[in-house]
């Protein structure tokens, strides 16, 4: 049988099955291209995520060399925010590197390899990190590590005698700062030089010009030189380690395995890159292939098919054209007795005639859907044209906040085609007791309205999303809260919408706008999405020139600091300058010293001989000082008298003994007291009675008394204690 005696269905079918054929091979290819375009597609994303991960590691390591390494939490435990933030963002570079090296795809593309070799590296970053973050727990800050150590050692040092002991303690200080700032190994050697001069100082310093110089004075002092030096050292080898500069030490590691795994990841991404367009290159020129083969086949068969179906059906055709037309009477002209596919055909019309009205209501319900799924998607693509041209805007204008926060709040009013807006700002500085927000940028607002610049959480609509955290939407706006204003005159807004700008943290600002119109649904999503867009580049903007503060602050301490040097540089000369007028005016001290010293040992002797027990007290009865007897016997501690009320050891109120002395006229005239009993306690609970008198002692016009005190069992003669106060008012 021949091509055209076949049945029409049959010459459609083969038709078909030849378009059919031409199809699937086209789709099989393309569905096998198209499976591997995914699977580029899927690696190139993940690449470009491990990418992001490795870039934030990255500034988390460089925010942490800056100024988290000094941070307590880290200084206590070798923890913090930091370190535990660039391990994790490390972690999930490295997991995601080992499920692509797992992966059947890549191991099929010989990817695997690249994929270890950068494995490594990460590896060797993060191991590197960590001796890094150990080093600098080793070398501390202040009260921590071995900076923290040497305070103790600097303590040791410093408590010299002599002014040329105190001018080398200095100068071991000044060198050892100057290295801590420059990191300059020359002060290195400078502050060895400056401690075996000091060291030969003290060895050669004689005793008859530096009396305090005694064997066991310059043994202690020159451990003590000696330790601090040593300690020193350890620091200064502890910064070598660290390095002291980025070119070196544990930084030149650092740097390294950082600056291999970057341009690793960077290349195997644009490998994988390239690949994928090659396939897609690839899938473009299978679908062109296709597409051609499809229409030439089309031609040739609709060539045969017109020459041997279409006559058949001009009838048909003309029928349909009365059916459009509106002639009802049509079917009486359909031939039923066919028993072909024309046949079968104007049976089917006939049918079709019937179901028409019913397919075109449906028809009529499909279209009304399929516009309203075109006015979402309108609107989706209004919403996400919108954020990106902000986010555009956003991106170039963060170096001012006041310039950013205009160009946002103007661009948002317009976009939206509200009439005004305002954009508030979270000030929470030390300056101000309570945070509050602050209008720093509007767009077409009257002034005059916004005279109060400062709202606090919950004053007004503004305070209360900030209170809240949530957005406010308002269709009836209370009377006089706004107007908009014109060049016709002032109306109020038909609808206003407050939105809170928000972090995972907090609420870092508010924008108000206000519009003649309501807003669409699509329009608030717009305004919710883009808070949170803001709120992140606020909190950025607020840490970009909090940083530029600390920096300033940085530079103008470093100035002082110069300036401080030179000062004390001038301080020295002038110390030099009276250390001969020192030298001469020293031997004569010394005598006048020891021989006072010899005029209060005599006194004490005395007085002990008396006495057992001896307290002074200020006239606001607080212990100043106290005689050997109480501290060893009583077992008291100068910290335990210092301040305390006499009653502490005596068990008797020594105020009112006093105001009662004074309506005695002997103790008017000697200043001492009749000899009187109570109980004495020393600090453990155990009490002794004992016979005590009371003195009075006038010093540059202010008194003081003395409680002197013998157990019951020691006699003494009270004559030997007046004959010590023969007068009223005794010099000390």
């Amino acid at each position: 049988m021949k091509i055209r005696d076949l049945a029409i269905r049959k010459k459609f079918i083969l038709a078909f099955s030849i378009l059919l054929i031409v199809m699937l091979s086209g789709a099989c290819i393309l569905a096998l291209l198209w499976s591997q375009i995914n699977n580029y597609q899927k690696v190139k994303s993940d690449m470009a995520e491990i990418m992001m991960k490795f870039d934030k590691a990255q500034k988390i390591e460089q925010d942490f060399l800056i100024f988290g390494w000094k941070d307590p939490d880290f200084l206590n435990n070798g923890k913090s925010k930091f370190t535990l933030d660039f391990f994790t963002q490390l972690d999930l570079v490295e997991q995601e590197i080992q499920s692509k090296i797992s992966s059947d795809f890549i191991n099929d593309r010989s990817l695997s390899q690249d994929f270890h070799s950068i494995l490594t590296s990460a590896k060797s970053y993060r191991s590197s990190f960590d001796e890094l973050r150990k080093l600098l727990l080793k070398r501390g800050f202040r009260d921590h590590g071995l900076e923290g150590e040497m305070r103790t050692f600097v303590h040791e040092v410093q408590e010299c005698i002599s002014a040329e002991e105190k001018v080398f303690a200095f100068s071991l200080r000044r060198h050892e700062k100057d290295f801590a700032l420059r990191k300059d190994m020359g002060y290195v050697d400078k502050l060895h030089n400056t401690t075996d001069e000091f060291i030969s100082f003290i060895e050669n310093a004689k005793t008859e010009e530096f009396p305090h110089m005694i064997n066991s004075y310059k043994r202690s002092t020159i451990n003590a030189i000696r330790a601090y030096r040593n300690h020193f050292d350890k620091i200064v080898q502890t910064e070598i380690e660290i390095g002291l500069n980025e070119r070196s030490g544990q930084f030149l590691e650092l740097n390294r395995y950082k600056n291999q795994t970057e341009p690793q990841i960077s290349l195997l991404y644009s490998k994988i890159n390239s690949k994928y367009q090659e396939i897609n290159q690839k899938a473009f020129y299978v679908v062109i292939s296709t597409f051609i083969i499809l229409l030439v086949t089309i031609a040739l068969l609709v060539f045969y098919l017109r020459k041997t179906v279409s006559k058949p059906i001009i009838k048909l055709d003309n029928i349909t054209k009365k059916v459009l037309s509106g002639d009802s009477n049509v079917s009486k002209e359909l031939n039923h007795q066919s028993v072909d596919e024309i046949g079968s055909l104007y049976r089917n019309f006939h049918q079709m005639l019937e179901n028409l009205e019913e397919n075109l209501h449906l028809i009529k319900e499909k279209n009304q859907s399929l516009e309203k799924k075109n006015t979402e998607d309108l609107k989706q693509n209004w919403i996400i044209n919108g954020l990106s041209h902000i986010s555009d805007l956003m991106k170039s204008s963060q170096s001012d906040l006041k310039d950013f926060s205009y160009k946002i709040i103007s661009e948002v009013v317009k976009y939206i085609n509200a009439n005004q807006g305002a954009f508030f700002i979270l000030n929470d500085s030390n300056d101000h007791k309570e945070a509050f927000m602050e209008l720093i940028g509007s767009y077409a607002f009257d002034r005059r309205k916004y005279i109060k610049k400062e709202i606090n959480k919950g004053q007004g609509l503004v305070g209360q999303s900030w209170l809240e955290g949530d957005i406010l939407y308002l269709t009836e706006v209370p009377t006089g809260y706004v107007n908009i204003t014109s060049g016709l005159g002032e109306a109020p807004p038909r609808s206003i919408i407050i939105v809170p700008l928000k972090t995972e943290n907090q609420i870092l600002g508010v924008l108000e706008i206000a519009s003649f119109k309501a807003l669409e649904k699509h329009e608030k999503t717009f305004l919710k999405e883009l808070s949170l867009r803001l709120g992140a580049v606020i909190e950025s903007i607020k840490m970009q020139e909090k940083t530029n503060y600390l920096l300033k602050n940085s530079q103008e301490m470093t100035q002082q600091l110069r300036s401080q040097e030179e000062e004390m540089r001038q301080n020295m000369e002038e110390l030099q300058a009276t250390q001969e007028e020192m030298s001469r005016n020293e031997k004569t001290l010394h005598h006048k010293i020891n021989f006072k010293n010899l005029q209060i040992d005599m006194m004490d002797g005395l007085l002990g001989k008396v006495y057992e027990g001896v307290l002074f007290f200020d006239h606001n009865f607080r212990i100043i000082s106290s005689n050997n007897y109480v501290l060893k016997t009583l077992s008291y501690s100068e910290a335990d008298l210092s301040g305390n009320h006499p009653d502490l050891i005596l068990k008797s109120s020594i105020e009112k003994e006093i105001e009662s002395l004074y309506n005695d006229p002997s103790f008017i005239l000697t200043g001492v007291s009749e000899r009187k009993e109570s109980k004495i306690m020393d600090k453990y609970g155990s009490s002794y009675d004992c016979r005590y008198v009371l003195t009075k002692v006038e010093y540059n016009q202010k008194i003081y008394y003395s409680l002197l005190f013998n157990k019951t069992e020691a006699e003494f003669g009270k004559k030997v204690l007046k004959h010590l106060f023969q007068t009223k008012k005794v010099n000390i």
